[in-house]
């Protein structure tokens, strides 16, 4: 994919959700994270960091073809709860600590993962955590 990580979710959209966020420019993700997975089929994985807490927001998103798509779409189904208003299915599921969603629409899969979703209400209407995905899933063309 070609998209930049301030394209995807730009400086505003950001600061918006939290100020004291950064892009980290030299961010590769570890193996075995869904943004690793989605590097490689070919995606993007972007990172902030929180500039206080050393904290982090991860957004991947790739397009790994119809049948990896849908193995995707089952594991997140089958683990997480349904969370509504974001791309054509999401599914929220906590992990140690850490919040993860996974969002589909088309041919993409959009993941977003950090300490600052810590629950499925973190993406209802009128909420900072759907702003900032719901932001980066209407760059996905």
């Amino acid at each position: 994919m070609t998209i930049g990580c301030d394209t995807l979710v730009s400086a505003q959209t950001m600061y918006d959700f939290n100020p004291n966020f950064g892009l980290d420019a030299s961010f590769r993700p570890a193996a075995g994270t869904p943004a690793a997975t989605a590097v490689a089929a070919k995606g993007v994985a972007c990172s902030w960091t929180n500039q206080t807490s050393g904290d982090k927001v991860t957004i991947a998103v790739a397009r790994p073809g119809s049948d990896a798509l849908a193995k995707l779409k089952a594991a997140a189904a089958g683990g997480g709860s349904a969370v509504s208003g974001i791309g054509e299915s999401a599914y929220f599921a906590p992990n140690g600590g850490t919040g993860r969603l996974d969002v589909f629409t088309g041919t993409y899969w959009l993941v977003a993962t950090s300490v600052f979703f810590a629950s499925a209400a973190d993406f209802s209407n009128g909420a900072d955590a759907k702003n900032l995905v719901g932001a980066a899933v209407s760059q996905l063309r």
